[in-house]
């Protein structure tokens, strides 16, 4: 399977800095334009499905870029990590919540643990269901790093924040 993982495009909370989590906020004229950048760039690659979060800034992300050449199916494991009390706030200190052994859940936040076995559920699932495909997924900054650690291996001395995930940037995995 190749897998295709895209992280939404910019919105006005991206812009400003603030932590979106899993509220549903819509993509700016700059996320439409990266959009139609990553849909550009992957016009050649003949995708047999794309999945996304439903949350609307990936699914509209999905939506540009697939352009209406494939099926496009939701699944609501994709949906960005609850950042609880830091949603809509400045940054927080990822390295104490994307830390393996403590797992912190304080201030609502979904513990690394959790997030980490909802994605792994959705990527076995995956890879049952579409193991010959070239599969397009759209989520967010939280799960394609998760996924990256999923796909490449982690261990609790991980230091997950090393691997940055850009606004509507495209990453590849044979797997």
């Amino acid at each position: 399977m190749k897998l295709y993982i895209v992280r939404h495009g910019q919105t006005d909370w991206n812009a400003k800095g603030l932590m979106q989590g899993n509220t549903d906020t819509s993509l700016n004229q700059i996320g439409r334009k990266q959009a139609k950048r990553i849909q550009e760039e992957l016009k050649e690659v003949s995708f047999d499905i794309c999945i996304s979060s439903p949350l609307g800034r990936a699914y509209e992300t999905a939506f540009i870029v697939c352009n209406g050449r494939v099926p496009l199916l939701t699944d609501k494991r994709l949906e960005e990590r609850d950042l609880g009390e830091y949603e809509g706030e400045c940054p927080y200190d990822g390295r104490f919540y994307w830390d393996y052994t403590l797992n912190s859940s304080s201030k609502g936040v979904e513990p690394v643990q959790d997030l980490l076995h909802r994605v792994f559920s959705f990527y076995e699932e995956l890879k049952s269901t579409y193991k010959d495909s070239n599969v397009l997924i759209v989520t967010h900054g939280a799960i394609v790093r998760a996924l990256h650690f999923i796909i490449t291996g982690y261990n609790e001395d991980t230091n997950f924040m090393a691997f940055d995930v850009p606004n509507c940037h495209v990453f590849e995995y044979e797997v």
